[in-house]
């Protein structure tokens, strides 16, 4: 467990697995493993709402960012992991009261959540081809291609013709 909760700097990766902390947190609160995110925190809605409504609303605006990163690939707003980070501490410390953390367990979480690495620096990679070569070809006469379908199959050219009358005015 301790492989993804470490941060690695990286936006999208640190939001994936604050993500994944707040599933985890869902499901030892009571939700079922099965599901969406939504839905597990469905399940444990009345229970958040009646221990800190202010946690409520921002773990619902953080699935609702969440989708929008997932499903329409939008770009994860640093503020977001910032709030993401508190409120997945707070929700921590909340199940911490209730006793479905350790102590040693909680405070190894929390200490990665407070640390930020910086984010990767880009480095540009320039990967060049091998020299194109043209597929061997065989020496020797081509065998005669034929169509695929006959010519009684294709259709009749579009003849134009005139109509009758214009051809004896003609004259």
């Amino acid at each position: 467990m301790a492989a993804y909760w470490e941060r690695s700097g990286d936006p999208l990766g640190d939001f994936v697995r604050l993500t994944f902390l707040i599933e985890e947190a869902l499901e030892r609160l009571g939700a079922g493993r099965d599901g969406t995110l939504g839905e597990k925190l469905k399940a444990v809605e009345a229970y958040l709402a009646r221990a800190d409504s202010t946690l409520l609303r921002g773990l619902w605006e953080f699935i609702r960012i969440r989708n929008q990163v997932i499903h329409a690939r939008a770009p994860v707003p640093q503020e977001t992991l910032n709030q993401g980070s508190w409120l997945v501490s707070r929700l921590l410390l909340l199940l911490e009261k209730q006793g479905y953390y350790a102590p040693a367990e909680l405070s190894q979480i929390l200490g990665a959540l407070k640390s930020f690495p910086p984010a990767p620096s880009f480095h540009q990679v320039i990967i060049e081809p091998e020299r194109a070569q043209a597929p061997p070809q065989v020496e020797g006469k081509r065998p005669l291609e034929l169509p695929r379908r006959g010519f009684a199959a294709r259709p009749p050219e579009k003849v134009v013709r005139e109509p009758w009358w214009r051809a004896f005015r003609r004259r």
